[in-house]
């Protein structure tokens, strides 16, 4: 009995050394091939590059991306957006493909292009005498990135939103006295279809201690063919992270450069007016997956 209970002593004292280094080698999961991240967002104000979408009212909007490991990636966003300064839309889509990755160390790029698509948006379905020109546009862009600070810039092959001399023109003021009241002598010049309109941004982002972060950018916005509507705009705010993936952000901005946005009539009711790019503080909440 002693030699069984010996022979058993020795035993676990040579295999429990063994067992426990297999556990310390075990192999660490692999990473996944793809990846799905996804987030709602509930916004007081969609703003674009300075600009309400939503003609100052809130917005929900959702998105979702198919993450490859090489860096390749296809994405989805939408938002409800507002007719009055959009015409005859509702809602935006957005659809991305792309491609990111990292070099060197703490370099990053990204390079892609959007279509956003607009269902049913289109001058040509206002009471205004416009014709058809539908918003959609593809815009291709690019970015590279040192740790917290980026630089990004795009180019639009399309029209810049259906924007031509026949609904945004210089002279269409005198009938439409909604296009640019804001500066009479605004508009897409004689000829121009506003194809080729660019932009470029600089940004910095940066996690003052784990869970908060201070942000800011200043973009110029171009928009081809055109007189006094370019603009400047910029934005800075700070984003509290929590558990589970919601997040709180605000953030202020506004534009300069441009007076052409100023009283703009909206294409449902003429009479209903409101600056586009009016400087204002949003407020969001969101929740990531």
């Amino acid at each position: 009995m002693r030699k069984s209970l010996l022979s058993i002593a020795v035993l676990s004292a040579l295999t429990l050394p063994m067992l426990s280094h297999a556990e310390d080698a075990a192999p660490a999961a692999p990473t996944p091939t793809w990846t799905f991240p996804s987030s709602i967002s509930f916004v007081s104000d969609y703003i674009w590059r300075g600009q309400t979408q939503t003609w100052g009212k809130p917005a929900v909007q959702a998105g979702i991306e198919a993450d490859h490991a090489s860096g390749f990636y296809a994405g989805f966003w939408g938002s409800n957006v507002s007719s009055h300064w959009l015409p005859n839309a509702n809602l935006e889509t957005d659809w991305s493909l792309g491609f990111r990755n990292s070099f060197a160390t703490d370099f990053k790029y990204d390079v892609g292009g959007t279509y956003i698509y607009y269902p049913e948006g289109d001058f040509g379905k206002t009471t205004f005498p416009y014709s058809k020109s539908k918003l959609n546009s593809l815009e291709l862009y690019g970015s590279l990135g040192w740790k917290w600070f980026t630089v990004k810039g795009g180019y639009m092959p399309t029209k810049f939103y259906g924007w031509n001399t026949n609904n945004s023109g210089v002279d269409s003021v005198a009938a439409n006295p909604h296009s640019f009241p804001g500066d009479p002598n605004a508009g897409v010049n004689p000829g121009g279809s506003t194809s080729g309109s660019y932009y470029y941004m600089a940004s910095a982002s940066y996690d003052v201690i784990p869970g908060v972060n201070l942000a800011a950018e200043v973009g110029r916005q171009t928009i081809a063919d055109s007189t006094g509507l370019d603009w400047t705009w910029y934005k800075v705010g700070a984003t509290k992270s929590f558990d589970g993936g919601w997040a709180i952000n605000g953030f202020y901005t506004g534009t300069s450069g441009s007076s052409a946005y100023q009283n703009y009539a909206s294409f449902d009711r003429s009479t209903d007016i409101r600056t586009i790019d009016k400087s204002k503080v949003v407020l969001s909440l969101s929740k990531s997956f």
